[in-house]
Formats: structure tokens, C-alpha cells, sequence
């Protein structure tokens, strides 16, 4: 059986269009996901191309020549582009058409347009470069987990580049690369064959990576406080239970930004906003390499509405929590020096429970019982849970005093 080159060209003009057809719906309906606007334009543009080298013996040469070099440049061009939005790295507008510049000015030069052999082994080169450059895109250290779609979309590249640059030897040493249509050649069939398989998995493997990402966009807006990035009250029940049965115990700090209301009433709402984002950003700072034993015992942190904070310190070191309590108390204290903007305290209740005595629903009970006391204490404290021993951290507003043993942990 011989592949005839003439249905090849139909069958990959047909796929191309209605693959082209299909994104640019799809961008439409959803304008912000320009990864398919991108697929649209590389679909769009292997149309073209195929086209224009059906059309080779009836429309003139530059347009069959070098117009569909060009939209051949500009299939792999855009879909580096679309690579690059995977990775949610800018792509350059130098570099998505360089290719096709450098091709355009090539063929100005007369002697070069005439050199057919030379002419298709460049173009080829031009494309082959934005192969290897999508698979070193795709190599790059990326935070999503290595997945077989990505392998696979790596194997093929890799495959792609490999023809290209075989397609371009063998372009130098041949005077008519593409047979004309109603002349039977086996090899420029299967290389158009393979191109045609190859190309189909490229968008189909970079669609599914697109897909992946607004996944995980998905999961993070639900898990996550829009306004600080901090985990919402969903996510925080979620992990916090399986955080402490792994750490064995757990302290539950409950934070609780004093006069807030005020803020917002004195400064206005986006005042309040840049508050919370302030705030957000000084328990990161706070709780920054601290542990009590090693990386599970990493402090889960956590907006649970308004002004209200949750802190879960993994394991059973108390001492330690209370110390990070206080920590994170003078850091918000000092932060008004810092920033220049409106001065905030904050007051924070501390409960404490080995695993399995008390779940983290009961650890808030306890946690927020003991900041109220804190608010109705002064303000600008640290109260531990009535029924552990005492420990009152305050500044300069708070109690008179510190307990013996809230000295000997603060020392």
C-alpha cells in the first residue's frame, strides 16, 4: 500500500481547520484562557500552510513558497507561545516571530529564494528551533508534580526535532523536498505523516496541561482567602485534624485584631483590606522556619472571616507555641513603624490538647474562651485556656504583670 501525498495534505488541511475552529470557540467563550487563543492561532496557521502547498504549481511562488514557510514557521512559534502560558511565563513578541522575520529576509535575497534545497533547509531549522525550545520549556523545574502527559509531551517533541533535523539534511541535498501532488513519494508522504500524528499530540498534550492548571486554580480559590492567600476556614478544617493526629497534639492559637471596626470606620475599607493584608503578610514572618520537630510540626495558618486568624502548631511542645504567640503579638505591635500605616494590636487566645483527647473543633471552643479573656483583659495579649497553667503575655496596654511562669517561658 502507497501513502498518496495528495489525501495526506487533505486529511491534515482538514484536521487543522476544524482544530483551529474548535480553540478559537473556545477563546471566545473564555477570553482570559489565552493558551487556546494561541493553539487557535497554531491550528490556523498549519491551515494555511497546508494549503498553500496543495496550491503549490497554481498560485505564484512567493506566496506558495514563502507565505507557506512562513504560517509552517509560525505553527511551532505559536505553540511555544502556548507552552510558555502553561508555565505562566510572558512569551516575546521578538521571539514568537523571529523565526519568520529571519525567513522573510532570507528570502528577499534572490539567490537564496532560488536555491531551493538551501531555502527549505533553513525554514526547517526555523521551525525545529521552537521544538527544542518547547521541550526545554517543558524541562524546566515546574512546582506541578511530573506527570506521564508531560513525558509524553516531551518524547514527542523530542521525536519532532529529531525528523526536523533529518528533514533538514535532507532538504540540503535535495532538490525537490515536497513532491508535487500528482507525484507519488513515499518518504515526503511518511515525513508528512508523522508531522501530521506528532502535531495532533502536541495540542492534545498541551490542552490537558492547560486543563490541569485551571484545575489547580480551582482548588486553590476554593481552599484559599482571596484577599490575604492565606488557607480559608474550609481548607483549615480540612487539614488541621490530620495535622494533629500526625504531630501526635497540637496548640491552637486564635488571633483576633484589636478595634478593627475602628480602622475601617477612621481610614475606610481599603484602609481595612491593607490592614488584613498586612496582618497576613506578619504571621508569615512570625511562623517562618519555626517547628517545634522537624517539617510536619510546620504551623498550619488560616483567615477564618473578617479579622479573626487561626494558628495550629503541630506536637505537643506548649512552651513553644506560646512563645510563637507572643512573637507574632510584637511583631503586629512593631508593624506600625514599619508600614507607616494605621497601627494595629492584636489579642490571641491559646489552647493546647495531645491527639485524641480533644478535636480541633474543641481546641477553638477553649482557644476562643481564652480570647476573650485577652480582649477583656486589655487588649494587645496572649491568654492561655483557664484550665492549663497560666500564661499572659501583653504590651504595654495589657495586665500589670506576668505570671512566674509565663517569665520562665518567655525567657
Amino acid at each position: 500500500m502507497t501513502l498518496d501525498i495528495a489525501t495526506l495534505f487533505v486529511a491534515a488541511t482538514a484536521i487543522d481547520f476544524v482544530t483551529a475552529l474548535y480553540f478559537w470557540a473556545l477563546w471566545l467563550g473564555r477570553r482570559e484562557q489565552r493558551v487556546y487563543l494561541w493553539i487557535a492561532a497554531s491550528a490556523t496557521s498549519a491551515t494555511l500552510g497546508c494549503l498553500l502547498f496543495m496550491l503549490r504549481e497554481v498560485v505564484p511562488d512567493w506566496l506558495a513558497v514563502w507565505a507557506a514557510q512562513l504560517f509552517i514557521i509560525q505553527i511551532f512559534a505559536f505553540l511555544w507561545a502556548a507552552v510558555r502560558l502553561v508555565h505562566a511565563r510572558s512569551r516575546s513578541v521578538v521571539e514568537t516571530w523571529i523565526g519568520s522575520a529571519l525567513w522573510t529576509g532570507a528570502c528577499l535575497v534572490p539567490a537564496f529564494f532560488e536555491a531551493e534545497p538551501v531555502r527549505n533547509a533553513v525554514a526547517t531549522l526555523a521551525f525545529t528551533a521552537y521544538c527544542a525550545a518547547m521541550c526545554v520549556e517543558l524541562l524546566r523545574p515546574h512546582r506541578a508534580r511530573a506527570s506521564l502527559n508531560r513525558i509524553v509531551t516531551v518524547v514527542s517533541l523530542l521525536l519532532l526535532t529529531g525528523f526536523s533535523i533529518l528533514l533538514a539534511v535532507y532538504s540540503a541535498l535535495n532538490e525537490d523536498v515536497v513532491a508535487p501532488l500528482r507525484k507519488p513519494d513515499p518518504l515526503a508522504a511518511l515525513w508528512l505523516l508523522a508531522y501530521m500524528v506528532i502535531y495532533v499530540m502536541l495540542v492534545m498534550a498541551v490542552t490537558t496541561l492547560e486543563l490541569g492548571n485551571e484545575a489547580d486554580r480551582e482548588r486553590e480559590a476554593a481552599t484559599t482567602d482571596a484577599l490575604t492567600g492565606l488557607f480559608n476556614r474550609r481548607a483549615f478544617l480540612a487539614r488541621s485534624e490530620r495535622l494533629m493526629a500526625r504531630a501526635g497534639g497540637a496548640t491552637l492559637l486564635v488571633l483576633d485584631i484589636d478595634h478593627f471596626k475602628r480602622i475601617n470606620d477612621l481610614f475606610g475599607h481599603a484602609a481595612g483590606d491593607e490592614a488584613l493584608v498586612r496582618f497576613a503578610a506578619v504571621l508569615r514572618l512570625a511562623i517562618a522556619g519555626f517547628a517545634t520537630d522537624g517539617p510536619a510540626t510546620v504551623p498550619l495558618v488560616a483567615r477564618l472571616g473578617g479579622e479573626e486568624f487561626v494558628c495550629l502548631v503541630p506536637g505537643t511542645n506548649e512552651a513553644a507555641a506560646a512563645r510563637l504567640a507572643e512573637r507574632i503579638r510584637s511583631l503586629v505591635e512593631r508593624d506600625l513603624a514599619a508600614t507607616g500605616g494605621p497601627g494595629m494590636t492584636v489579642s490571641i487566645g491559646l489552647a493546647a490538647s495531645p491527639a485524641g483527647i480533644r478535636t480541633v473543633g474543641d481546641l477553638l471552643l477553649a482557644a476562643d474562651k481564652a480570647l476573650y479573656r485577652a480582649k477583656n483583659g486589655g487588649r494587645n495579649r496572649v491568654e492561655q485556656e483557664e484550665a492549663a497553667e497560666p500564661f499572659v503575655a501583653r504590651g504595654p496596654g495589657g495586665a500589670t504583670a506576668l505570671p512566674v511562669a509565663a517569665a520562665a517561658l518567655m525567657a
